[in-house]
């Protein structure tokens, strides 16, 4: 559909007492996903020319993170009242000045609503003053004996209106906290339509195990593979996976951990980046004998920018020598404290070259790393 000066408000403002202390409920990450980042991929965003985020000024960085994500959204924000009926009017009043013709009310506690519905919505304004998306309740809520068998009607967001008849709604009414939009519009103004039984809203935390049957675990793995030359004249130096061996050093520019080197060009390979070369040239001396426990850092910084999670660490040494499971309990305690994951998904083995070649001969060590990583933390 082409844009025609239509604008959506998400009322994002809310504590979500019923749901967490820690964090507001539309926030919630669930597979590198809250609520709003889930509804806002649902739809087509160009039926929109703006979309106002009301929320606290606390939750800044949330919506910040929203426009990085969606970088071709005009995103304006407008600050959460004291209840919602206030929020709602504090969107408004931030498209006032652009004069949409048509306006969407939406609750960010509903990810789930589809974009037929919203075409749906805006195709009804066409010739009402509002468009009111409801569902008739499989349960029965009885009042009394005669009304035991009726039809519950339950109303849903987000709602659709004239931007004048809502705006004018909220400016005139006598209502201090109205629960609902439609509310504040007279009769003959309301217009009603069959909306959805999976846009549910989430409203307890048990509600956030629905919102995960409708996220998809994604997998990428990664592989990594690193070889430095021994120093013959060292005899000691020996760096692999941040835990120092007493045995002879290994050339490079850095600290030469193979280790610690493949494994960050394993992670950055399963996030679909450039080699640990690109980030870390060894042509550059701010990188000179630079810990490699940094470049991993870096490297476990970018998974939690994707938001990914390491599920399997797998790394092999290919060396004559050291003895590689001396060490290896050292070597996993160390990733694990670096990575922040758990020991028991690190697995750290070695191999000879059965005195083939370079390494054979006892003049370097290669290591070789293969990761996988989930959008979901399992463990």
């Amino acid at each position: 559909m082409k844009k025609t000066q239509n604008a959506l408000v998400i009322l994002a403002g809310g504590n979500g007492s019923r749901f967490s202390k820690k964090s507001p409920k539309q926030f919630k990450q669930v597979n590198g996903q809250n609520l709003i980042h889930f509804f806002l991929k649902q739809i087509d965003l160009n039926n929109f020319d703006n979309i106002v985020i009301v929320h606290k000024r606390s939750y800044l960085k949330y919506i910040n993170k929203l426009k990085i994500d969606f970088p071709l959204v005009n995103f304006l924000s407008a600050n959460a009242g004291h209840n919602r009926q206030s929020s709602s009017f504090n969107g408004l009043k931030k498209l006032k000045r652009l004069n949409p013709k048509k306006v969407l009310i939406h609750d960010a506690a509903r990810p789930f609503c589809s974009n037929k519905l919203i075409l749906k919505i805006l195709k009804k304004l066409e010739k009402h003053h509002s468009a009111i998306p409801y569902i008739i309740s499989p349960d029965k809520k009885m009042i009394s004996k005669k009304e035991l068998n009726s039809n519950v009607k339950s109303i849903q967001t987000p709602q659709g209106f004239k931007f004048n008849a809502i705006f004018e709604g909220h400016k005139n009414t006598k209502i201090k906290n109205a629960k609902d939009d439609s509310i504040l519009l007279s009769e003959e103004q309301l217009s009603f339509t069959k909306g959805e039984n999976l846009n549910k809203k989430i409203t307890f935390k048990e509600d956030i195990n629905y919102f995960k049957l409708f996220l998809k675990r994604v997998y990428k793995s990664g592989i990594g593979y690193d070889i430095h030359r021994i120093n013959p004249k060292s005899h000691s130096g020996l760096k692999l996976c941040g835990i120092k061996i007493n045995y002879n050093k290994l050339i490079g520019h850095s600290d030469a951990d193979v280790g610690l080197h493949a494994i960050c060009d394993s992670i950055f390979g399963a996030l679909s980046m450039k080699d640990i070369g690109y980030y870390f040239a060894n042509t550059n001396p701010k990188w000179k004998n630079k810990n490699s426990i940094y470049f991993l850092k870096f490297a476990n910084k970018k998974l939690r920018e994707n938001n990914f999670y390491i599920v399997n660490l797998d790394i092999n040494f290919i060396c004559e020598k050291p003895n590689i499971n001396k060490y290896r309990k050292q070597m996993v305690k160390k990733l694990s404290s670096i990575l922040g994951i758990s020991e028991k998904i690190i697995s750290i083995k070695a191999t000879s070259n059965e005195k083939i070649g370079f390494i054979g001969d006892g003049q370097g060590i290669a290591a070789e790393s293969i990761v996988q990583i989930c959008n979901e933390n399992i463990y």
